[in-house]
């Protein structure tokens, strides 16, 4: 698949963790320690202290740990200040590792430049803590050399979700000229391919056997090509698989089809749960659909309450109203004051173009390329290739999905 090979992959998903320690009995209480903590994910490897970190092999950690475990502290003190002197951008982040809980030792382990402190035996609630934290700046700095993810839905059916994934990611383009996936996350339902005129022989199913880590070669082999060029990762044939599906699946499928691809567009459907909530914490934008009925207002009012609960720091939702008509009882300004915030873009009601399209079997460019709902797509695409910035509000907050939807194991 050509355009798979035209991006380099970069280094994602498991945290690489270098565990520097003399009593080799010691490292292994540690290692194991890690290797139990679900999230998130690490390679270990092991040093004792001492120069040339290039010896171990691979790409260089991104968090080193050192041991002060009641052994050669001068070692392991000299180690971390080596470490520390590193100003280069992929110095790791230093921990120190301290089983004496000597104030002495501490104050030195601080001003030889360790970034951490924890205590042995570790803590695993603390460690994972400082991990994450690590993890969602190195997906954020990610973020900024990668494509752009986007995330559509709306708890209200009806309003245009799976229309608008496709034709988004149809307009970026035939119109940009950009290249673009779309991701069917509506599993139960599989609307994207019959929207987009596919019968695909390959889903997301083929990602979601054996523990082996995701590639670029397996990506390729679950992915559908449109005739415009654009790729679809389609939903499972049977409903009954879409509960196979996990959370930890959609984010490495995401991590990684943004190395590969300018725009990653996610259909999320109308049900929200932990796969939904993957993708939201990888998106750069994330549109909640509705359209001028009280019941989508009030959807909406509710989705945004959700959202706060949940405690997504990466992203915030924005709105686009679909199906607009500009005469309608129910007026935009109404919707936006009843949501307390801004109508990022409005796409025409235009029923008998989306007809034909289905009727022809044919995208929107074929059948109506100057029609209203397509000048609209294309001022979006353009918007947001551009970083057109959607309106946020005020309620940055970091991750609580243990406590909204309970661990996935």
């Amino acid at each position: 698949m050509a355009v798979l090979a035209n991006k380099d992959e970069g280094q994602r998903g498991a945290l690489r963790v270098l565990l520097v320690g003399e009593a080799d009995d010691k490292r292994q209480e540690v290692k194991s320690a890690l290797a139990s903590l679900g999230d998130p994910a690490l390679e270990i490897v092991e040093a004792v202290p001492g120069p040339g970190r290039a010896a171990n092999g691979g790409p260089p950690p991104d968090v080193t740990m050192v041991l002060f475990n009641g052994g050669n502290e001068e070692a392991s003190l000299n180690y971390l200040q080596s470490e520390a002197e590193d100003d280069s951008p992929s110095r790791p982040v230093l921990f120190a590792l301290v089983q004496e809980r000597s104030p002495v030792l501490m104050r030195r382990i601080l001003r030889a430049g360790a970034d951490e402190l924890l205590f042995l035996p570790l803590d695993l609630g603390d460690a994972t803590r400082a991990l994450l934290k690590i993890s969602e700046t190195r997906r954020k700095a990610e973020r900024q050399t990668g494509g752009v993810v986007i995330s559509l839905v709306s708890t209200v059916g009806g309003v245009g979700v799976t229309s608008l994934t496709a034709n988004l990611a149809l307009a970026l383009r035939y119109t940009l000229n950009k290249r673009v996936a779309v991701v069917d996350l509506d599993l139960q339902t599989g609307g994207l391919a019959v929207f987009l005129n596919l019968e695909p022989e390959r889903t997301i199913m083929q990602l979601c056997e054996g523990d082996r880590k995701l590639d670029s070669i397996q990506l390729e082999s679950a992915l559908t090509k449109h005739p415009s060029g654009i790729y679809l990762l389609a939903a499972p044939k049977r409903i009954e698989d879409s509960e196979l599906v996990a959370d930890k699946t959609i984010g490495a499928v995401l991590d990684l089809m943004r190395q590969l691809f300018d725009y990653v567009i996610v259909d999320c459907g109308g049900y929200i749960d932990e796969n939904a909530v993957a993708a939201w914490e990888r998106s750069d934008y994330l549109f909640y659909l509705l359209d001028q009925s009280i019941a989508a207002a009030r959807c909406a009012w509710r989705f945004v309450d959700l959202f706060g609960r949940l405690g997504l720091s990466a992203v915030e939702p924005s709105f686009i109203l679909g199906r607009y008509q500009p005469h309608h009882p129910i007026s935009e300004e109404q919707i936006t004051h009843t949501l307390g915030r801004t109508i990022y873009a409005k796409i025409p009601r235009d029923e008998k173009v989306l007809e034909r399209v289905q009727l022809r079997a044919q995208d929107l460019w074929q059948v109506g390329p100057g029609s209203p709902l397509a000048r609209a797509v294309e001022d979006l695409a353009r918007r947001l290739a551009s970083g057109g910035e959607a309106t946020t509000e005020q309620g940055g907050i970091v991750s609580r999905l243990l406590s909204a939807f309970g661990q996935r194991n």
